[in-house]
């Protein structure tokens, strides 16, 4: 990735849609909470639409990381328009030792063909030649799609956070799920 190619980022279309959300399952209390995520239709689809458009701000972020040395930016470009398709944003955590996905967006005309795979399996290899101790990201508990990737991609659930969204509507009901690629046992 390049500077210039930071304000094309609203060129990716990587919004979603999904017939089903993960429901998370409370059980317990104080230090003796668990939590279960059971997969429930919803009577409407939830559309992400344009959802994950870069704003100013978020472009900013990018262009700060960007800058980083310990990161591994990346865009795609779709040969035939000239169109930006797809997008890794990625940074080195030292203090846990860790590499942190930001961002892994594919536009919707590209789904299905590899590429997702492809920038995951970059990511991996670049956090074991930094020699880290995982990969890790978050994703939202009506992100379905994104989450059944993560699992066919070898990642494991590793944490919830019911507090991360404000979840003004039931449709949303966002619940921050944390996810890890072990690299070392």
């Amino acid at each position: 990735m390049r500077e210039a190619d930071i304000a094309r980022l609203i060129e990716i279309r990587a919004g979603f849609t999904s017939q089903t959300r993960l429901k998370v399952e409370k059980s317990g209390s104080g230090y003796e909470v668990g939590w279960r995520l059971v997969e429930v239709p919803l009577e409407t689809p939830y559309d992400k639409g344009e959802g994950y458009d870069f704003d100013d701000e978020e472009r900013r972020l990018v262009m700060q990381r960007l800058a980083r040395a310990d990161s591994l930016e990346e865009v795609v470009i779709e040969q035939a328009t000239d169109r930006l398709v797809g997008m890794l944003d990625v940074t080195e955590e030292s203090w846990n030792e860790v590499a942190w996905v930001w961002n892994i967006m594919m536009d919707v005309s590209v789904r299905q063909q590899g590429l997702g795979r492809e920038l995951t399996q970059r990511t991996i290899a670049w956090a074991r030649q930094r020699n880290l101790r995982a990969v890790m990201l978050e994703t939202q508990s009506n992100n379905v799609p994104a989450c059944k990737f993560y699992v066919r991609m070898g990642f494991q659930l590793v944490g919830i956070n019911e507090a991360l969204y404000t979840n003004h509507d039931y449709q949303r009901d966002e619940i921050g799920l944390f996810w890890s690629y072990p690299l070392k046992p």
